[in-house]
């Protein structure tokens, strides 16, 4: 096992002094994908044809956790080692239409190994002719929007994507709406099984001002990514401010409220009502000989002590949002449960910063706080302290090398729920190379 783990550890940063150069980003006013005298020749384009290839290799190990379900387990030790690659092809023969294939292959190896491979994004990408400001993105795709609070493609693990239509129209410059309805596909979502249906709407009344506003129809099942998937029905209306208040200080602020019905015990339905949030503040220091970013963030998911009433229990699932940090020890913000216990419903204050020691080289620190709101008779609020110290090499453009060890300082909600006041620990060494 350990042999896999070092072959991992430097399989890519070996291989990164004989990959192909990685392509210029475009110029101003110059279509993605045109070159010019000035580009270097990328060995992967073919014309309108362009081969592509996302490879990522982590070795991670824990003690006191289990990998395989992301659950606390006193005295238990583990390594494995994650490996995903997705080939793809892309095609443009017009600046108005494009084509894309792409696959996956995901695995990892511990002691039950686990490998897939099967098509992660197939889909056709193209403006509806004679209508301006129309255009329409048909097949696999992912659906990301916003900060990933409330939906993002999981990219640190087998991603997420959808069988969707999606139309995008954009009526002013400073206005996009989206309208989008698909199934989730099983074998990339964690075993969760439903549909997906939403609007979302982008207007920017200036350049440091950007509003949204979404609805979104949830019909999903349980899964892994996908806590309280219980849910027959979720929906979930929000909205999403960010910009600059001045020039270097950023905000952002986005209250949800989910309303809708969750199925009990089959025959049935209570009525939910729900709401969280989060509000971040990122701080750019004034240059200097080490550049850097200081982030502060509070986020609310709504709890239920009482399961057979309404159900007012938050979940912003299916997300790759940092806000409940990198260990996964916490699902989301409708809680977690230890044991036989359940803590409902979350606080979680973050504080962390970044500096860049060299061009190539970022470290990294954060702090997560987290409280339940709402547990049983006689357990401590208390869930724990996590904290993510990540070092972060650019050793070329599209090949990225990260090395992060956290600790989560378990509180008294794991004490009284388990008997163990054990502390968790989480490592990986990870690469990623894209052409």
């Amino acid at each position: 096992m350990w042999k896999r783990i070092l072959w991992a550890a430097f399989a890519i940063p070996i291989l990164a002094g004989v990959s192909p150069a990685a392509q210029e980003a475009p110029l101003p006013g110059k279509p993605p994908g045109e070159a010019t005298a000035n580009d270097p020749p990328d060995p992967l384009r073919f014309g309108p044809v362009k081969l592509g290839l996302d490879t990522l290799v982590r070795p991670e190990t824990a003690t006191n956790f289990s990998l395989g379900n992301f659950s606390f387990t006193p005295g238990n030790d583990e390594a494995r080692i994650l490996l995903r690659l997705r080939p793809s092809v892309t095609v443009t023969p017009s600046e108005n239409l494009t084509a894309r294939v792409e696959g996956q292959w995901y695995a990892f190896y511990d002691d039950k190994d686990f490998s897939l491979f099967s098509l992660y994004q197939g889909y056709v990408d193209g403006v509806l002719p004679h209508v301006k400001g129309v255009s329409l993105k048909a097949g696999r795709q992912e659906l990301v929007y916003g900060s990933t609070f409330l939906l993002g493609a999981d990219t640190f693990y087998d991603g997420l994507t959808f069988d969707a239509a999606k139309a995008m129209l954009h009526p002013a410059d400073n206005l996009t709406i989206d309208l989008f309805g698909g199934r989730y596909v099983k074998k990339w979502s964690g075993g969760i099984e439903g549909k997906l249906y939403g609007i979302y709407g982008t207007y920017s009344p200036r350049e440091t001002l950007s509003i949204d506003l979404y609805g979104f129809r949830d019909t999903g099942g349980a899964g892994e990514t996908h806590v309280g998937g219980e849910h027959e029905e979720t929906w979930s209306v929000g909205t999403r401010l960010s910009g600059r208040i001045a020039r270097n200080v950023a905000f952002e602020v986005e209250p949800v409220y989910q309303f809708g019905r969750k199925n009990i015990d089959g025959t049935s339905h209570i009525p939910i009502r729900a709401y969280g949030g989060h509000a971040d503040l990122t701080l750019d220091p004034a240059p200097g000989r080490y550049p850097g970013k200081v982030f502060l963030s509070y986020a609310y998911g709504s709890g239920d002590g009482d399961p057979g009433g309404k159900f007012t229990e938050f979940h912003n699932p299916n997300n790759d949002t940092p806000l409940i940090g990198g260990m996964n020890v916490i699902g989301d913000l409708g809680g977690l449960t230890v044991g036989t216990a359940t803590a409902s419903g979350l606080q979680v204050f973050t504080a962390g910063g970044g500096v860049d020691l060299t061009e190539k080289l970022n470290l990294s620190l954060d702090g997560h706080c987290f409280r339940a709101n709402k547990v049983p008779a006689g357990f401590g609020k208390g869930i724990g302290i996590e904290m993510d110290l990540i070092l972060t090499c650019k050793l070329k453009e599209n090949i990225t090398v990260l090395f992060s060890g956290n600790r989560f300082f378990t509180g008294d909600f794991f004490k009284d729920a388990t008997g163990s006041g054990k502390d968790i620990s989480y490592a990986y060494l990870q690469a990623q190379a894209t052409f």
